[in-house]
């Protein structure tokens, strides 16, 4: 499977053709052959936007995806309002808000204190988008973590031994599909599917490198920071206009391609 958003739609049109249900971590029993998507949002709310919209323009009424979103991340602030507007078109598309949590942003010495600071970050992240967080995933999980077991009250583990052993789990992190989707998806190999994506590495019409993926998001991050610095400070343009840093991207990109 190729990191193309068309490639995606097959893959969700291709999931429809086997019988397997959009399901969420809440419902995914209620049918024999059911599928729980799961996006990890690390990098870039914007994407999983697009992600979304796609999701609704090839079947409006029935994909239940899940958005994992970090509250603790210096890649996006879900207290802005461009975030906030960007986490409600999620939900208008019918996507679900879940927490993405990273523990490495704290010092946790046990499980109670875990269980403390994902309750702390599910209250944050419910008040901004108005609706309740009940699942979490873990960003950057520790063997800790994983091995653990652990339970959260109130909230689904989407790491629990459900949906990460008693399903087929399959995941695309690194930018590394570790088994052959299409094959798994095409021959109804597992009734229970369990998988994993992450918005940031689809692109349109082509697939690219993981470099080029990479090189891409960081030159157009220089943009948005330009553009964000623009809204808080008079008058920019006057004194250094967006095509001018434009100029020095691009250029940068066509030499590297070159």
């Amino acid at each position: 499977m190729q990191f193309t958003y068309e490639s995606y739609v097959a893959m969700l049109k291709e999931l429809h053709i086997k019988g397997y249900h959009f399901k969420n971590y809440n419902n995914w029993h209620e049918t024999d052959c059911s599928v729980i998507l799961r996006h990890d949002v690390d990098y870039s709310l914007e994407k999983a936007v697009l992600l979304s919209e796609i999701e609704k323009s090839v079947f409006p009424e029935s994909v239940q995806a899940t958005y994992f979103i970090l509250v603790s991340t210096d890649f996006y602030n879900i207290h802005s309002r461009t975030s906030r507007n960007q986490m409600r078109q999620i939900i208008d598309n019918g996507g679900i808000i879940g927490l993405h949590f990273d523990e490495t942003q704290y010092d946790i010495a046990d499980e109670r204190e875990m269980q403390k600071y994902v309750r702390e970050e599910a209250d944050i992240l419910s008040a901004v988008v108005g609706t309740k967080t009940d699942v979490v995933s873990t960003h950057r999980s520790s063997q800790k973590f994983l091995s653990a077991e652990m339970e959260f009250p109130d909230m689904i583990n989407s790491y629990s031994s459900t949906y990460f052993k008693n399903m087929k789990y399959l995941s695309d992190s690194r930018r590394h599909w570790r088994e052959n989707v299409d094959e798994i998806i095409g021959n109804c190999l597992f009734r229970r599917l369990h998988i994993l994506t992450h918005p940031f590495w689809y692109m349109q019409g082509r697939e690219v490198s993981l470099k080029e993926t990479l090189q891409n998001a960081i030159l157009q991050a220089s943009l948005n920071r330009y553009d964000n610095l623009n809204d808080n400070f008079k008058e920019l343009e006057r004194e250094l206009k967006r095509t001018e840093i434009e100029r020095i991207v691009y250029k940068t990109s066509d030499e590297e391609n070159a």
